[in-house]
């Protein structure tokens, strides 16, 4: 059974749509555990409405934010598999069918997820509107170190309403972390992909909803939230690799690592410092995970000796990467940039209209100088064609007289094909007086073989008289003598 967990806080316009698509699924076996975060309009009221017996309501009487209410839900659960939904997102009908199919058919999967689509407040695609989140929901990898790298380098790229994780792997790694608002859900994740594998399924399962107030919905990207996603995400970052022991920093950092061959337990902690200084790449001048790593190191002097003489490192490199604002206020330091990013916009602009114009300059005098050499071609061009058509004449001229001459070589053959159709007709004539003679001269064969064949008759009856009477005269001697 999977059981489905569910936690809403006002959200009166949406649930009903994110759980008619929970109720609608392909896959029956699963409970609904709902947990009504102390609402305050009446999302409470529609929740009560329903009478599906799949449902178990758990309504708090204020609100307790979520990590709170969803470790509730998953206390609750009585499945052996845990899904998390949201009630401003809808699932496609074959969603959890998918990925129990998945889960059960491979035991050494941890957790399955799926890609998403992106939605508005009205419910309409709006993959273009949000293209760099639905970008990002997109994003696929087949490694428990690629996961990982992608996490700690880049930040969360899993659809949250998309996952279902076996409870299992929930009792082992542990529920949501209370202290994070925004990323709970990417700490969650980099917990289980450090023991177990997971799996995104390639096919838009999800409906992701996203508003353009930012206001509107926990991870939206006003300042002050901006400011609480980054000291989230640095907690995490340190957290997760300061917890890595050096058989696992080198399995899903080795590459990273800035001696390639570092194993032992102290250069494994060098080279997580270096880590932790190059952790956050869209925030390069947060660096002070890593100088916080290295305050530890410079206090034990055994590793501060491994730093010197096999990384190369002086005190003054670190006194060097210690420059810098490392705690200035993020709203501050956004708008700088901000600022900064704008002033390089206007400068680039200017460029490229300067570069544009002498474009436009250079391809204008290109155009001129193609025009005359195209005039000049076409003169060239004319000149040869009026030879062409001369000489061409002279072929017709030469044409003419083959034609003349050919005329007068078919009057001479049709004259000559005459004299063999009379030729002809005088040797069919001579063939048929030949053919006559011919019958005649058997007939008289024929006549020739008769005669032959009866003077041979009379001969042989001439014959036969005679031996005969022979025969008659010796018998009459015989007697005679006797």
């Amino acid at each position: 059974m999977v059981s489905i967990v569910l936690s809403t806080y006002n959200r009166a316009c949406t649930i009903k749509e994110a759980i008619d698509s929970i109720l609608g699924q392909t896959y029956a076996d699963f409970e609904l555990i709902i947990v009504d975060d102390g609402s305050t309009d009446n999302t409470l009221e529609l929740l009560r409405d329903y009478e599906d017996e799949r449902i178990r309501l758990f309504p708090f009487q204020e609100n307790q934010y979520y990590c709170i209410a969803a470790n509730f839900g998953i206390r609750q659960a009585r499945g052996e598999y845990v899904a998390f939904a949201t009630s401003d997102d809808t699932w496609e009908p074959e969603k959890l069918e998918l990925q129990i199919d998945y889960l059960e058919k491979r035991a050494e999967c941890g957790a399955c997820f799926t890609i998403s689509d992106v939605i508005n407040e009205t419910g309409e695609k709006s993959n273009e509107e949000f293209h760099m989140l639905s970008g990002l929901l997109l994003r696929n990898y087949h490694t428990r170190k690629e996961w990982i790298q992608r996490f700690i380098f880049e930040g969360n790229c899993l659809c949250h309403p998309s996952a279902v994780v076996r409870r299992t792997v929930l009792d082992d790694v542990g529920y949501y972390n209370l202290l994070f608002c925004q990323s709970a859900d990417m700490d969650l994740w980099l917990r289980i992909i450090r023991k177990y594998q997971i799996h995104v399924i390639n096919k838009k399962l999800v409906c992701y909803r996203c508003y353009k107030d930012p206001n509107a919905q926990v991870s939206g990207a006003d300042e002050m939230k901006a400011a609480r996603f980054v000291n989230e995400h640095m907690i995490i970052r340190r957290t997760f690799i300061r917890d890595l022991s050096p058989e696992e920093m080198i399995k899903f950092f080795g590459d990273c690592f800035q001696n390639k061959d570092a194993c032992s337990p102290q250069e494994i902690e060098i080279e997580k410092a270096f880590l932790l200084m190059d952790c956050a790449r869209g925030l390069p001048d947060f660096h002070i995970l890593g100088i916080e790593k290295f305050e530890e190191i410079l206090r034990d002097p055994e590793l501060f000796r491994i730093l010197k003489e096999k990384y190369g490192v002086k005190i003054q490199d670190i006194y060097k990467w210690n420059l810098g604002h490392f705690y200035m206020d993020f709203g501050i330091h956004t708008r700088l940039a901000e600022r900064d990013r704008t002033i390089l916009a206007l400068e680039e602009r200017l460029k490229e209209r300067q570069r544009e114009e002498e474009e436009r300059a250079r391809q204008q005098e290109e155009e001129r100088q193609a025009l005359l050499g195209e005039i000049q071609r076409q003169r060239e061009e004319i000149r040869d064609r009026e030879e062409q058509i001369h000489e061409r004449e002279g072929q017709i001229r030469d044409r003419e007289e083959e034609i003349r001459d050919r005329e007068g070589q078919i009057l001479d053959r049709e004259e000559q094909i005459r004299d063999r159709e009379e030729e002809i007709k005088r040797q069919k004539e001579r063939v048929k007086e030949c053919k006559e003679q011919c019958m005649d001269a058997q007939f008289r064969l024929s006549m020739k073989e008769r005669e032959l064949r009866e003077s041979r008759e009379e001969q042989r009856k001439a014959s036969s008289l005679l031996e005969a009477a022979l025969l008659e005269n010796l018998q009459i001697k015989e007697r005679d003598k006797g």
